[in-house]
């Protein structure tokens, strides 16, 4: 027996020393290391790791040790007092991006020499943007943005990759003669500039390593910019005579938009100056200021208030409809607008009403007074049938009122008239993809005087952005409007459009083109005029303040009357400067 004790106590004995070194070898080691302190404290460190201030940094530099765990900064010893945040190894092996390789361990983002650093990654020598901007069109509750305690936006995916705002409301500039915002591609010749200055502005506080910084204003953000140009034309002024030669032209521009936990207001300017030195050497000065304000009364009732003001010179013998005239007037426009929009789910009932006006200063001595205001009063009624695809029908009425009605100096009737029209379209909000609004319609100018002609046409309206891929986005902008016959005798139904690209090459280069075709059916025999032209450019940034730009166009008129024909190509070469 006592043998056999003595045999089986060993066996027993490296049995059970077997079972314990089998059964637990990683406690074995964690506990001779600190590794099972920290896991204790921390948690899994493949989830989190404590936060590195030059972390991002360096990952993107792809030197990052992802087996290092940082010490504890000043907030002192305590384990519980310290900050975490994701670790990117865990966030790489769920998403590996494009970028990753097979194994799907490449760094969340790409470093390219050519491209620039990472924008908002501290220490990378760039200016950090001044905060976010409220860009939404609708309040945060209606566009299913998440909200945190204290007001501010949380992130998700609808921050940063959303298109720009269409920049003229469907209805806007057309029939109801509201004046065109400052960044609108229709006011001026350069579209292609335009489109690519909204672009930037919209994402100002995206990872844009050139994107404008910004200028924080108590609750707003100011985006201020200047462009320089010298440039050349085979035809200054447009017109028939083309006299060739230099020119130098400034423009000032700015963007306000606020930054509140809700409601939106934005304010836009735009000032230029132009100095031809050759011909009559004229100069050109113009000026353009809008802005808006969306008050969020519920979650389902909106109001906004919009007003602008611009201004500009036109020759004599555009205002007078006189060829023998020389010189050229100040013209003023201007416009206010207020609208109350309610949804009551899926039928969303929208007014609008507008008061518009235009008015002509330095005409010649004994120039008929030609001022005139357009009041007008717009319903919409729209649809649901999805959070993306909204139809809608939109009836309105104007009246086109002149300070003189009836001058005497001329023998005409009256040239005060009503402008009521109809039209129906749908609304697009693709996120990413595809943003705005698209309408045909009727329209008509019945002036109070049986005398005067009766106007009536299509009308076609739209305000769109489509972006195909990134980094390359598409703006196109139509309107109808109808512009008076200063006699009273007749009216001139106007179509615009005009369809400009923004492609980025790389993060520093940008290229732009744009086409725009202008169409004037007027009532008066011959009368007719179509102006087309091609624009494309180029903006090259060395910095994020400073950028080299270019552009050439070609502009041509046809018309009916041989002094109303013109060809025009013009170069811009300049420099662009922003905040």
């Amino acid at each position: 027996m006592d043998q056999t004790d003595g045999r089986v106590l060993p066996v027993m004995l490296l049995l059970a020393a077997g079972l314990a070194m089998s059964a637990s070898p990683a406690l074995a080691q964690d506990l001779s290391s600190d590794g099972s302190l920290r896991r204790t404290v921390e948690g899994n460190p493949s989830s989190s790791r404590l936060a590195d201030p030059n972390a991002d940094l360096i990952e993107a530099l792809g030197a990052y040790n992802r087996q290092d765990i940082t010490a504890p900064d000043e907030k002192g010893d305590d384990p519980s007092q310290l900050r975490q945040v994701p670790d990117p190894a865990a966030e790489d092996a769920a998403d590996p991006g494009p970028d990753a390789g097979a194994s799907g361990t490449g760094p969340r983002q790409s470093f390219d020499l050519d491209d620039g650093p990472p924008s908002l990654v501290p220490g990378d020598g760039l200016a950090v943007p001044a905060g976010r901007a409220n860009t939404s069109a609708r309040p945060a509750e209606r566009s299913g943005e998440e909200r945190t305690e204290d007001g501010e936006a949380a992130a998700g995916e609808n921050q940063g990759d959303d298109l720009p705002d269409p920049l003229n409301p469907t209805l806007g500039a057309g029939i109801t003669d509201e004046t065109r915002g400052a960044q609108s591609i229709l006011r001026s010749n350069q579209a292609a500039e335009t489109v690519d200055r909204v672009r930037r502005l919209n994402r100002a506080d995206a990872d844009d390593p050139f994107a404008p910084v910004g200028v924080r204003v108590g609750t707003f953000i100011l985006y201020p910019e200047l462009i320089q140009t010298i440039g050349a034309s085979s035809n200054l002024q447009n017109d028939r005579d083309a006299t060739s030669g230099a020119f130098t032209e400034t423009i000032i521009s700015s963007r306000l938009v606020s930054d509140w936990s809700s409601h939106q207001a934005e304010f836009n300017s735009h000032f230029s100056y132009r100095k031809d030195f050759a011909g009559d050497e004229q100069q050109d000065p113009s000026a353009a200021v809008d802005g808006r304000l969306r008050i969020d009364i519920s979650r389902d009732t909106v109001a906004t208030l919009r007003g602008a003001i611009d201004y500009a010179r036109e020759d004599y013998s555009d205002v007078l409809d006189d060829e023998s005239l020389s010189g050229r007037a100040d013209v003023f426009s201007g416009s206010l607008a207020a609208e109350l929009t309610h949804d009551f789910h899926p039928v969303t009932v929208g007014g609008t009403l507008t008061a518009a006006r235009r008015s002509y200063l330095s005409l010649p001595e004994g120039s008929v007074d030609e001022d005139y205001t357009t009041l007008s009063a717009a319903l919409r009624t729209g649809f649901d049938l999805s959070p993306a695809i909204k139809p809608f029908v939109e009836a309105s009425l104007g009246r086109r009122l002149f300070d003189v009605p009836q001058p005497s100096e001329r023998d005409g009737p009256s040239r005060d008239a009503w402008l009521p029209a109809l039209r129906t379209g749908v609304a697009l909000d693709l996120r990413d993809k595809l943003k705005g609004e698209i309408a045909v319609g009727y329209a008509w100018y019945l002036p109070d005087d049986e005398a005067a002609r009766t106007a009536s046409a299509t009308t076609v309206d739209a305000s769109l952005v489509w972006s195909p891929q990134r980094g390359t986005d598409v703006t196109l902008a139509a309107l109808t409007s109808f512009a008076p016959e200063l006699t009273g005798q007749s009216a001139t139904t106007n179509y615009e459009t005009s369809l400009a690209i923004a492609h980025s090459v790389g993060a520093r280069t940008t290229l732009t083109a744009a086409a725009r075709l202008g169409y004037e059916d007027s009532t008066v025999e011959n009368d007719d005029k179509l102006l087309l032209s091609g624009e494309a450019g180029f903006n090259y940034w060395l910095n994020r303040q400073f950028a080299l730009t270019g552009s050439y166009e070609h502009r041509r008129s046809f018309a009916v009357a041989e002094d109303s024909r013109y060809s025009a190509d013009t170069i811009r070469l300049g420099i662009t400067l922003q905040r």
